[in-house]
């Protein structure tokens, strides 16, 4: 199951489980809506180190229906990837979603946290141009 972690005030933390199912994205739905009634928009990490795909196509599709109904609400989600097709993943589909979002390696976990939780007017354009 997907669990959700509050970091701090507008700030989200996902934890992915191995196989992610359907269900999964009803639960986190439910705790995320509430969270936005609060906080309006929100920053999410989501650390994806020990996924490693959706149980079914199912699940897949209620992925792109929770991702589809939720991004406008995120301003910045930043990715703890631990595969390659992650990163190729997040390539694909950011040119479609409204946050900015940012993948980083396993060994970058500090920073992705950093740049998640950092507030200055210069973070979104000097993390912009960098890669990690």
């Amino acid at each position: 199951m997907i669990k959700l972690e509050v970091i701090s005030p507008g700030v989200l933390k996902i934890i992915a489980p191995v196989k992610l199912s359907a269900d999964d994205f009803a639960h986190l739905a439910q705790k995320l809506d509430s969270i936005l009634k609060h906080e309006g928009k929100v920053r999410v990490l989501i650390d994806a180190t020990q996924l490693d795909g959706w149980d079914s196509t199912a699940a897949l599709e209620q992925h792109a229906a929770f991702v589809k109904t939720h991004q406008k609400r995120v301003e910045r989600i930043a990715v703890i990837a631990q595969h390659d097709w992650q990163h190729w993943l997040v390539g694909a589909v950011k040119v479609f979603l409204h946050p900015q979002i940012r993948v980083f390696d396993k060994s970058a976990a500090d920073q992705a946290l950093q740049w998640i939780t950092d507030r200055s007017p210069k973070a979104a354009e000097t993390w912009n141009t960098s890669t990690v």
